[in-house]
């Protein structure tokens, strides 16, 4: 059997399992679709010089392995000035910030002492019962559905157990530079062995090893990482087939659906953090690699009723109107805006990964678990970090694990 690995996606998940096998001295290969390397994180240099995240963005306090690989690759974290999880809610019913700080200390404890019954609840449902503050259930509703890029009935109401650190007030942090660089910093310590445009259409495994087409060619190794999102694992032909109880787990992975515009300043602002409970988004100001706020106002907006009132589909336009309204004080160049969606990426077709009610407690071993030589990786496999750049790197680092153990 061949000692090579095969590596499917140079994403973080793709690139960690790459690295941490070639520093074991394991030979690898990395097979990419796109003409790029990083996945869903992708940073863009704007040309008045600040970095719009077009993917992941956001690094915070317990990201433990996410900040080890920046440390190692020699790759600095910025300090935001702001917190992912401290949001000004603008726009629905009046709440002080202290009233909707107190509630989300309350929501904790009140989620767990319906622990039992979570599992097969919604988001929503839970909500609805809960003793609240109005105002502060509607900032903490808009505050889930957005992050969760997913409606409240479609989401477990699990989710909610770990409310203080959804709206955890840390100062968020970023890589200098752009998020991307960790990507590219790995990419390049593995070098050749990094080949782009080389979409993976088949895959013949057996105990003997593994046998991948992809880009018109074909690549024979001992042992395969699948770093593919559920979303289009379908796109690739595996023989003989996966067994259902993967396909199963696989089919039930559900996504969010969500989108970012970004808007140049004409003037400096100060680092913010506002969140429109009615439209489902939330916008941001914040301070880039030199510690100076970066001339750019960045919005998120997650859910596809969200994306459907702002009409992302069409453009830009109709966000830009709310946005302008939701941030009167800022000078915005709205000629440069740069909207990203993930629904349109042929190689995602979707945000990232969410719990929903009645999934099953043991999806998340099943989805992690190998099938003969092939491992599995990503951040739909990275249980409790699912939907996270920490998730995608600790799946790969995990999937290399098992190769070498």
């Amino acid at each position: 059997m061949s000692r090579r690995v095969c590596v499917v996606g140079a994403g973080f998940a793709g690139l960690a399992a790459a690295w941490a096998l070639r520093q074991a001295g394991v030979e690898v290969i990395v097979l990419e679709a796109r003409d790029r390397v990083g996945g869903r994180v992708r940073s863009l240099r704007l040309p008045n010089g600040a970095v719009a995240e077009l993917g992941a963005e956001f690094v915070e306090h317990d990201n433990q392995v996410l900040a080890a690989t920046a440390a190692g690759l020699g790759v600095e974290l910025a300090p935001t000035g702001m917190s992912y999880g401290d949001r000004e809610p603008r726009g629905g019913r009046p709440v002080s910030r202290a009233t909707l700080r107190a509630e989300v200390d309350r929501l904790g404890r009140l989620a767990a002492e319906r622990r039992a019954r979570l599992p097969g609840m919604s988001v929503a449902a839970l909500l609805d019962e809960l003793p609240l503050d109005p105002g502060a259930r509607e900032a903490i509703a808009a505050r889930v559905q957005i992050s969760a890029a997913q409606p409240l009935d479609r989401l477990a109401a699990s989710s909610l157990e770990h409310a203080g650190s959804t709206f955890d007030t840390h100062e968020s942090l970023r890589v200098a530079g752009g998020n991307q660089r960790l990507a590219t910093e790995l990419a390049a310590r593995l070098g050749d062995a990094v080949r782009l445009g080389a979409p993976v259409e088949a895959v013949s495994w057996s105990d003997g090893g593994v046998r991948l087409a992809a880009g018109g060619g074909a690549v024979e190794c001992g042992a395969c990482v699948v770093t593919i999102p559920a979303t289009v694992m379908g796109r690739a032909d595996f023989d003989p087939p996966l067994p259902e109880w993967k396909l199963g787990a696989l089919g039930r992975v559900a996504y969010g659906h969500a989108a970012k515009l970004h808007v140049p300043l004409l003037a400096q602002a100060p680092p913010s953090a506002l969140m429109s409970v009615p439209d489902r988004y939330w916008t941001y100001t914040v301070r880039g690699a030199g510690g100076e706020v970066q001339p750019l106002v960045s919005a998120f907006a997650g859910s596809a009723p969200a994306l459907e009132g702002l009409r992302v589909a069409g453009g830009p336009a109709r966000w830009l109107e709310r946005l302008s309204r939701l941030r009167p004080e800022l000078d915005m160049d709205a000629r440069g805006a740069v909207l990203a969606t993930w629904d349109d990426q042929q190689w995602t077709r979707a945000a990232y990964s969410t719990r929903v009610p009645g999934a099953s407690a043991e999806d998340d071993e099943l989805l992690a678990r190998p099938v003969g030589p092939l491992h599995f990786a990503g951040e739909h496999t990275a249980g409790e970090w699912a939907g996270l750049m920490e998730g995608a790197l600790r799946s790969g680092e995990r999937a290399a694990g098992e190769l070498l153990a």
